[in-house]
């Protein structure tokens, strides 16, 4: 797995048909701070999306409500509406942000986290070649 430390989002995030639709939902605000904290949520997880208490409980309606303070009602409504607009799915009854890799660019993260620990090889290497160059080497036959 990955270890991101941030979370990407859009900086066109309110032109957006889904985040402009649940705006206009009497206590729109609400929508999307439950949507920026799920997304939180998954980034803590650390399981391509998924929403999970612990390493393998899958979160629910209820741990949502306590985790953010609001009512079960309230809680149901919001994650009905993130079904409905596929924002998020129900995959084998775990609550999973949709396209969660493609949004935070996880192939483009790990690409980098390549590249950087191919070059920091690259640089071990060639210091201890400068480390050991000109150094006369003596071998002796100890018997």
């Amino acid at each position: 797995m990955y270890n991101l430390q941030w979370l990407k989002i859009d900086a066109n995030l309110f032109a957006n048909r889904k985040i402009q639709i649940l705006l206009k939902e009497p206590d729109g605000d609400t929508y999307i701070r439950v949507w920026i904290q799920l997304l939180s949520i998954s980034l803590e997880c650390n399981k391509d999306g998924k929403l999970l208490i612990g390493e393998n409980k899958p979160m629910s309606i209820e741990y949502f409500s306590k985790i953010m303070g609001k009512s079960y009602e309230k809680m149901k409504k919001i994650i009905g509406k993130f079904l409905e607009l596929e924002m998020i799915i129900l995959e084998n009854e775990v609550y999973k942000i949709k396209n969660w890799n493609e949004y935070q660019s996880i192939q483009t993260y790990e690409k980098y986290k390549e590249q950087g620990t191919r070059k920091i090889k690259t640089t071990k290497i060639s210091w201890k070649k400068e480390k050991w160059k000109g150094k006369k080497w003596h071998y002796s036959n100890v018997t």
